[in-house]
């Protein structure tokens, strides 16, 4: 029975437009699903809490460890989340890794790269969030904010590897179609990519600050 186990860890996400609730323990899946949500974030991540909790009979006292995104998102989005996750864990204090947003993207990845990402994240704004990224995973000096104009365009054109849900609002308009061949992550967010722990992270039991909105940061 898996509420039997102990030390278990819980990624939870709905950031953007995706929830998902992955269970796992030493980078092994237990429970994970998702759903595409572009409205109603609140509703879809707590049928998936209670799908995860009647499949598995796990409790709150079998976690030890929590993972989530902080953002920058669409803040109500995350918010929802984060509250739904406050409500279940009421009575039990669990340890917490945050991310970023960028930093969440980055575990996604499923293999090694050379070359300094672009983490390019939309948030239905009519701009886009442009982070760099080393190939390890640290993020490199502010957060951008741009337009999808000749600025993008020429940025685009520098030898990066990208990543990010701004990926695909981008290869929609023609004059972006040259970045396909970079395209090298994800293009959404999962929260089974938790499992990925590449950063050393202190956790903390008290819920991280939403980031919001991502300029500046």
């Amino acid at each position: 029975m898996v509420n039997k186990l102990n030390n278990l860890e819980m990624g939870i996400d709905s950031s953007l437009s995706y929830c998902s609730i992955t269970l796992f323990k030493k980078k092994k899946i237990i429970w994970n699903k998702g759903q595409s949500c572009e409205f109603g974030h609140e509703k879809v991540l707590s049928n998936l809490l209670r799908q995860m909790v009647k499949q598995t009979h796990i409790l709150p006292e079998n976690i030890s460890f929590l993972h989530l995104n902080k953002g920058p998102a669409r803040f109500t989005a995350i918010r929802n989340c984060h509250a739904l996750a406050k409500g279940y864990f009421i009575n039990h204090a669990v340890k917490i890794f945050s991310y970023s947003i960028f930093e969440h993207f980055f575990l996604g990845l499923s293999k090694k790269v050379k070359k300094d990402i672009l983490c390019i994240v939309d948030t239905n704004r009519r701009d886009l969030a442009i982070q760099k990224i080393n190939p390890n995973g640290r993020l490199i000096g502010k957060t951008r904010t741009m337009l999808i104009d000749n600025d993008l365009v020429h940025l685009l054109k520098d030898d990066y590897l990208l990543i990010g849900n701004g990926v695909n609002k981008l290869l929609k308009k023609k004059e972006f179609k040259f970045i396909k061949n970079r395209v090298i992550g994800p293009v959404k967010l999962e929260s089974n990519y938790f499992k990925n722990r590449v950063f050393d992270k202190k956790g903390n039991n008290r819920f991280p600050k939403i980031i919001y909105p991502y300029s500046p940061i």
